[in-house]
């Protein structure tokens, strides 16, 4: 198989990436989106009763991230091994992504397993940003397309403006910034999806306890 981003031109890069970013993230927000469903059904308070109101957030904030990485994960899993019955694994060993090492010193499953632990991360950032949106604006489709457009915009307003590679949105979502090791690169990757994953956390508990202190 061709592997993601070996394509050849720097913006075919990008815009495989993109592509594969939005595959990744559209199957999440059924899951993404249960605070606003719950919302609307007055199925909340139900709920927060019996858990409390930082379980009932923690716990949907927590279901969020972690369905959004495993229905990544596996979703870009079972693509490469139903293309892996006809086609090679790869054909060239280069990328041009922090993970090309690995593809340099001939471990393309690795290569393969960083590379999707990545776009899973990703994917992790969009479904808590879908459910952090949703505490504010408890409308299912506003919640699902919100952290689109947001990201969209962000990518247009920090892409050829001479601001830093490293403070582009694009660089900051999708983790492709070279450290100088693939592990350090994904490690980055990480850090930064937790910071911003712990920022929209807190938010949506405190959102959620206004929402029903004023209900």
């Amino acid at each position: 198989m061709l592997l993601p981003k070996q394509i050849g031109k720097k913006g075919d890069l990008r815009g495989t990436a993109s592509l594969f970013l939005i595959a990744g993230i559209l199957p999440l927000f059924p899951f993404a989106t249960t605070f606003a469903t719950e919302w609307q059904e007055r199925a909340v308070r139900f709920w927060i009763v019996r858990t409390g109101i930082r379980s009932y957030s923690v716990s949907k904030v927590l279901v969020s991230a972690i369905s959004g990485f495993l229905t990544a994960a596996v979703g870009m899993l079972v693509f490469v091994f139903a293309l892996r019955t006809r086609l090679p694994l790869f054909v060239e060993s280069t990328t041009g992504d922090p993970y090309e090492p690995l593809l340099l010193a001939g471990k393309p499953v690795q290569y393969l397993c960083y590379y999707i632990t990545n776009y899973s991360l990703s994917a992790v950032l969009f479904a808590v940003a879908a459910m952090w949106v949703s505490t504010f604006i408890p409308n299912k489709f506003t919640a699902v397309t919100a952290p689109l457009v947001l990201y969209f915009v962000a990518h247009r307003a920090t892409t050829g403006r001479g601001i830093p590679q490293y403070l582009r949105i694009v660089v900051l979502i999708e983790g492709m910034y070279p450290t100088g090791s693939p592990h350090t690169s994904l490690l980055l990757n990480l850090g930064i999806v937790l910071i911003l994953c712990l920022m929209m956390g807190y938010g949506t508990v405190g959102q959620i306890r206004r929402r029903i202190q004023n209900d």
